[in-house]
């Protein structure tokens, strides 16, 4: 019964991929912030088609894009669209560019598919301006159908046995992991998409209640300059975690 009803309400929400990969939301966001700054350079981590920085060529035609990407058919329409783009294992690579070489650094519905999150994190404040801005955007565990599932015993959607996703935000998590040791500062969270119902009421739901909404984006600010987020895992929290072999980038400096 909970299966037919989940595959029920999964296709009516059919269609509604923009609504939960929040493009009402990361565009708007990346315009109002580029389109006052000489010279904007944006840098998409796990860019897909480039839906969000073509939308803001269309409205900061003089902001220069990169991309971060690794599926092929994925990086020719980039190129084919001027986007510069390098493909890198985000688990163990650095970023390829300089410190602080862009105004706004976005990266949309990857984390959850990684392992090693301090690293690429880290990797990603590194390469933002201090007065720069980084938007994020993951799926939320925390949502409304996710609480249903697990009320009723079941696998969460947002992260199932046998599934893309290897980890689970809630809004407060995801939040913690951002905050902690005063690295990041999130300025304004948003919620896309909001099951079961439509665009027209999905979204404004979405909007009140971020927390129970598909999908969170976080709008964030580099509060810490002086070490490498990824240097929390030589801390107490490293120590927390000494079970599990964090990357810390040893590799890569050695």
């Amino acid at each position: 019964m909970y299966r037919r009803v989940y595959d029920v309400l999964k296709a009516a929400k059919a269609g509604t991929e923009d609504e939960t990969n929040g493009r009402h939301v990361i565009a708007p966001w990346a315009i109002d912030f580029l389109r006052t700054r000489p010279d904007a350079h944006m840098l998409d981590v796990g860019a897909g088609y480039g839906a969000d920085l073509l939308a803001v060529r269309s409205a900061v035609p003089q902001a220069r894009l990169s991309a971060v990407e690794g599926f092929p058919n994925a990086v020719a329409h980039l190129k084919a669209n001027g986007v510069a783009v390098t493909s890198i294992n985000l688990e163990r690579d650095p970023l390829p560019f300089a410190d602080g070489t862009f105004d706004l650094v976005s990266c949309n519905q990857v984390f959850e598919h990684l392992k090693d999150i301090f690293w690429l994190l880290s990797e990603i404040g590194r390469v933002t301006k201090d007065d720069g801005r980084i938007i994020l955007g993951v799926p939320n565990l925390g949502a409304l159908h996710n609480r249903v599932a697990l009320m009723l015993g079941k696998q969460p959607p947002a992260i199932h046995v046998v599934g893309p996703h290897v980890r689970g935000f809630t809004n407060a998590g995801f939040r913690s992991l951002l905050e902690d040791d005063g690295f990041f500062a999130v300025e304004k969270i948003a919620g896309g998409n909001f099951y079961p119902f439509p665009p027209g009421v999905s979204r404004p739901l979405s909007r009140v209640m971020p927390g129970l909404a598909v999908s969170s984006f976080f709008f964030i600010r580099k509060a810490r300059t002086d070490a490498p987020y990824v240097s929390i895992l030589s801390g107490p929290r490293g120590a927390e975690l000494a079970d599990t072999p964090y990357y810390k980038g040893h590799e890569a400096a050695g």
